[in-house]
């Protein structure tokens, strides 16, 4: 059987309502199927549907919202294990029907077979797919000039820098 769990906040405890109904409304007021008196929790906060085995919740407009696993939703379906919050108060609903333990594990990897290729060529009409042109580089002298420069540069240092060094002070 379906249950709700509702853990009041500031130490009011916890308590375990039992779904048994079709559609069950929850709220701070006495007229709701399950009756939360705390003042972050709307008059008529939510509802909750049965269908196909679990519940469906939907947010009646609530002025604090409703949270499913930490998020806000206005409809969602509710599996085994999920935490709801209504405006400020945690609960967890729980079902008989989906337990996560129940969940199936994955299928076991299979092992495809590697067959080597009898030989590899690039089509004759193989084109590139990218929507961009390739660029190509352009080979100018000017990138060659400023090498030869820069190194006719370093060598008159060097032997300017030789020149000062091997000169004798005057007598």
């Amino acid at each position: 059987m379906p249950k709700l769990q509702v853990f009041l906040p500031d130490g009011g405890g916890e308590v375990s309502h039992d779904l048994t109904g079709d559609t069950i409304t929850i709220g701070r007021l006495p007229d709701n199927t399950i009756q939360i008196e705390n003042i972050s929790v709307s008059s008529h906060h939510a509802e909750l549907t049965l269908s196909g085995g679990d519940y469906h919740l939907k947010d009646l407009n609530s002025t604090n919202g409703t949270f499913l696993n930490g998020k806000t939703i206005n409809e969602a379906l509710l599996s085994a294990g999920a935490k709801v919050r209504f405006g400020k108060v945690e609960t967890v609903y729980q079902s008989d029907i989906h337990t996560p333990s129940e969940k199936r594990e994955l299928p076991a990897p299979e092992i495809a077979p590697v067959v080597p290729a009898a030989m590899s060529a690039r089509p004759r009409d193989f084109s590139n797919a990218a929507p961009f042109k390739i660029k190509r580089e352009k080979k100018s002298g000017a990138g060659s000039a400023i090498f030869a420069v820069a190194i006719l540069s370093i060598l008159a240092f060097g032997a300017a820098a030789a020149y000062i060094v091997m000169m004798q002070p005057p007598q």
